[in-house]
């Protein structure tokens, strides 16, 4: 169900039939758009409040549904912070996903990383725990409740705002007028992208002139075998014909990269992003297996969590890792200086 409603909120299923559905979806996209509306009206004229930590909190969030890479951005920033500023944080997550947290403790295990819905009561804890100046607000940029020195907001250039709709008509989480209160656009994926990226950049000029621009993409680094505990360089997946195993927002990106490495995809089963593996799925995805020839399953960082958390059986097959690191491309040198201007103050 849940990939049958993304499908329509993409538009990827335009025939008759589907219509009166996306109406629907149309009218309930006014009825969150205008709620949107007023909960930033509440906290404009003082009803609802942000509070004021003695921290300085750099959120990194985004203006679509998943997809564009808000885990190895941080992981990046916070590299970003410590050689370029020596500056350690504290990040902050709401802890939707174990997956998401558990790759970020894995990335970053000298980094403190605090869990919970409430941000601001982590935000405290930062202080009171670690003595932190300075923290990573995850997902953070539709999250009030906190204030903020500087937002940070992903964009997926190629795809960077969905059908233009907001949810759940659409894939937007907000207009994309919300780029207002963003100081940073990172451009993530860019190798997706054949031309019109700096269309977009004046596009978002013209709603918030003071933006600067950051261009970056996922690097594959290596494959990874968990139950083997070994790495294998790139070129290992050149002419091999795998199984593709994903729930990720955007699985076509992980295809496309595979493609691009020399992989022969046999099949791609695709989940939807932050799927729980349950022993029912392990069952789905042997039947499937035993229906193709294939070397072995290719999977990501976040599914690998997953599945090593679940300790599911694949009947024998072998499971590689694709690792992925966000390299910034471009605008670097300004990034930092937005956030060397945070200690300057």
């Amino acid at each position: 169900m849940r990939e049958f409603m993304l499908s329509l909120m993409t538009d990827k299923r335009d025939a008759p039939v589907f219509m009166p559905i996306k109406f629907i979806l149309y009218l309930a996209s006014l009825v969150y758009g205008a709620g949107l509306g007023v909960r930033r009206l509440f906290y404009n004229v003082g009803i609802f409040r942000s509070e004021k930590v003695p921290l300085r909190i750099i959120s990194v969030g985004n203006l679509t549904l998943g997809g564009t890479g808000k885990t190895p951005f941080v992981i990046r920033l916070v590299s970003i912070m410590g050689e370029d500023l020596r500056k350690s944080v504290t990040v902050l997550i709401r802890g939707y996903g174990w997956d998401e947290q558990t790759m970020l403790k894995r990335k970053l295990p000298d980094t403190p990383i605090l869990v919970g819905q409430d941000r601001v009561r982590s935000a405290h804890k930062a202080i009171k725990l670690y003595g932190s100046d300075t923290a990573i607000l995850d997902d953070g940029f539709q999250y009030w409740e906190l204030q903020r020195n500087i937002d940070i907001v992903l964009i997926d250039s190629g795809d960077p705002f969905g059908n233009g709709r907001l949810f759940p008509r659409g894939v937007l989480r907000e207009p994309k007028d919300a780029v207002r209160r963003a100081s940073v656009i990172v451009f993530t994926k860019v190798d997706k992208r054949i031309s019109g990226l700096e269309n977009i950049k004046d596009e978002l000029l013209k709603i918030n002139p003071g933006l600067v621009f950051v261009e970056s993409l996922h690097k594959p680094v290596c494959l990874y075998d968990y139950k083997a505990r070994k790495k294998y360089p790139l070129d290992f997946l050149n002419s091999k014909r795998v199984v593709l195993l994903s729930s990720i927002g955007d699985p076509g990106h992980f295809e496309e990269t595979a493609h691009s490495l020399g992989a022969d995809v046999a099949e791609h089963i695709i989940f939807g992003d932050h799927h729980n593996y349950k022993e029912s799925d392990a069952e789905r995805i042997v039947k499937r297996c035993s229906e193709r020839s294939f070397d072995f399953l290719l999977t990501t960082e976040k599914d690998e969590v997953k599945l090593r958390r679940m300790s599911l059986s694949f009947a024998g097959y072998t499971v590689m890792t694709l690792v992925i690191e966000l390299e910034i491309t471009k605008g670097k040198e300004l990034l930092v200086d937005r956030l060397r201007r945070l200690y300057s103050r």
